[in-house]
């Protein structure tokens, strides 16, 4: 139940921030949009596969629970894999299927595969950071290909978000 709540909690502030700071033109309907929408059927839209971690999980398009509780969710925007921009993913720790159980056990050059419309996408782990749940600079837009992972940070508990770069290979 705590990790819903830092859902709700980082969902809301993220709201609360790209309306207070100079606005993402892609970012704000979109946070909009599926905060208020939840389908029970959900659309896979890729796999998400993390060799160190032991994770394949499916990829689902929105991040709230409905889609953290059946695996992880692409932030609504978001670029397809391999083009250029911010592909970012959240996913739970402590709850549901807790795909990001070890998050924080990935290191610089561990790699991570995008599974989408028939073809594989490498990327490798550049930095981790631990950020306040305020921190929306995360999900922005960047000039090469990019993911970006986060879930709650410590375990369980909603006031951090760990966060996992990584850079696009091939």
């Amino acid at each position: 139940m705590r990790c819903r709540t830092l859902i709700v909690a980082f969902a809301a502030c993220l709201i609360s921030a790209v309306a207070t700071s100079t606005p993402i033109a892609h970012a704000a309907p979109a946070i909009t949009d599926h905060l208020v929408s939840s389908s029970r059927t959900q659309k896979q839209m890729g796999l998400l596969h993390i060799p160190r971690l032991r994770v394949t999980t499916p990829i689902f398009n929105g991040v709230t629970n409905a889609q953290f509780d059946i695996g992880v969710g692409q932030w609504p925007g978001s670029p397809k894999p391999g083009a250029n921009g911010n592909i970012v993913i959240g996913g739970h720790r402590t709850s549901a299927k807790r795909p990001f159980a070890d998050i924080d056990k990935l290191k610089n050059g561990d790699e991570m595969f995008l599974y989408r419309d028939g073809k594989k996408y490498r990327y490798v782990v550049s930095k981790s950071m631990i950020v306040t749940r305020t921190a929306v600079w995360i999900i922005n837009p960047t000039s090469t290909p990019t993911l970006t992972l986060f879930s709650c940070h410590p375990k369980g508990q909603t006031s951090h978000r760990y966060v996992i770069r990584a850079t696009f290979v091939s």
